[in-house]
């Protein structure tokens, strides 16, 4: 539900105002987290937004899904009370916007334009902060409407699409051109986008293809990705994702195999379409790479979460279809003076699931290997930068993201869209 008044204000001033904040170091965006915190504490909710958004101009989206790395660098996150960092910035966000003055004055034409292939939320960080600018700026988008795995991959319930339209909005108001259902590398090649008068291009294509696995039981029916199970329910229309999501589900028990966002994500949809939900995970459920809120918020709403037990396989049901998962409870234990899990004896159990969704981790879309075969690659498949300059091996063209540093979370991906920014607009100059 996010913050009130009153609640933003107790954990405002809770805040001590560390004369060395360590919680800067946790923010790749370099947020000025203290100053808007003690903005806050003094009632001024618009100031405290605009400082936020001298480093990030997206504070409604990670003020709700960032994984909050500041938190954990929080003096108080060992007692186990860290400052409610992500909460503090979405209050700020949401409360501090309707009184948040706009800019009077448009900044100055350069006379130069730059295509961004990718509206996700590194391509429309790196627009933002050229057309801040004013270099022209086009972003190329292969679906329908911007916003890439935050529109296609985040259920509504954590990040309502309404955020992503006003911040689209807001991009378009700057000056921002949006042209969708163009696959560059697909449907209109690389370089003629190029050629059209852009003196630069810059990639963000994102890791929205999930890692493919030879997990037993992988192409039984009844098996999906998250990714995929994500981005079909996502991508029905807005006022049928719930009848979209029901038609992907068999029977009433659904198994999430595997870590991250995208495995919370999918657990907590699967309850809201009326499923009996496991989360299985074969690790610590710290190391499940997901903010300690949003799994309490899970459990509470019906995920149930095993942890760590390890899965093994999916097991069919006399039709072909998943019908349970085998798996094998494990514990913590010391060899050696290390810690490490072990299987538990007589421990193999079998959760029954007629759907399975897998999360494994996401990789970089290849089809730019296709239509722009020159690019030069990293051995795990994301691309090559140089990393002083940001370009890639092409003349012009640099690239950012998930495509570059690999799956990871929004907050990284916005960062990685303001620093290319900044050195396309330093090679412009």
């Amino acid at each position: 539900m996010g913050f009130g008044k009153k609640e933003n204000l107790d954990e405002s001033r809770r805040c001590p105002q560390c004369a060395q904040p360590v919680c800067l170091k946790g923010c790749p965006l370099g947020i000025d987290i203290p100053g808007f915190i003690r903005l806050l504490r003094e009632d001024d909710t618009a100031a405290a937004l605009e400082r936020i958004r001298r480093e990030n101009p997206f504070p409604a989206i990670c003020g709700r899904i960032c994984p909050a790395p500041c938190e954990p660098a929080c003096i108080f996150y060992e007692d186990g009370t860290p400052i409610a960092i992500r909460d503090l910035e979405r209050y700020a966000a949401d409360f501090g916007r309707g009184k948040l003055q706009k800019e009077k004055n448009a900044p100055a034409d350069k006379g130069k334009k730059v295509a961004i292939i990718g509206a996700g939320p590194s391509g429309m960080a790196a627009a933002w902060y050229l057309a801040r600018a004013g270099y022209g700026v086009t972003l190329f988008e292969a679906m329908h409407e911007p916003g890439g795995l935050l529109r296609y991959g985040v259920p509504e319930f954590r990040l309502p699409q309404k955020i992503l339209d006003e911040y689209t909005m807001e991009l378009k108001g700057m000056g921002v051109r949006i042209e969708t259902n163009i696959l560059a590398g697909g449907t209109e090649p690389v370089l003629d986008i190029l050629g059209r008068g852009y003196a630069a291009m810059l990639l963000t294509v994102g890791a929205g293809v999930p890692d493919l696995t030879d997990f037993p039981g992988h192409n039984l029916g009844g098996v999906y990705y998250a990714e995929e199970f994500l981005m079909r329910a996502q991508s029905g229309a807005k006022a049928k994702v719930l009848e979209t999501g029901r038609d992907l589900m068999l029977g009433a028990q659904t198994a999430v195999l595997g870590f991250g966002p995208s495995a919370l994500d999918a657990a907590r949809l699967a309850v809201r379409l009326g499923q009996q939900v496991d989360l299985i995970f074969g690790g610590p459920e710290e190391e499940l790479g997901v903010h300690a809120d949003d799994l309490k918020a899970a459990v509470e709403e019906g995920v149930k979460v095993h942890a760590p037990v390890k899965p093994l396989g999916i097991e069919p049901d006399a039709r072909g279809f998943a019908g349970a998962v085998a798996c094998r409870r494990l514990e913590m234990v010391e060899q050696d003076g290390k810690l490490s899990l072990q299987p538990v004896a007589d421990g193999e159990i079998l959760i029954e699931a007629q759907t399975v969704i897998l999360s494994h981790g996401r990789r970089p879309n290849p089809f730019l290997r296709r239509g722009l075969p020159q690019l030069q690659y990293n051995d795990n498949g994301t691309l090559w930068v140089d990393a002083q300059t940001g370009l890639t091996n092409l003349e012009n063209i640099f690239a950012a993201g998930n495509a570059v540093t690999g799956a990871g979370p929004v907050v990284d991906a916005i960062a990685g869209g303001k620093a290319a920014a900044k050195k396309i607009m330093e090679f412009l100059s």
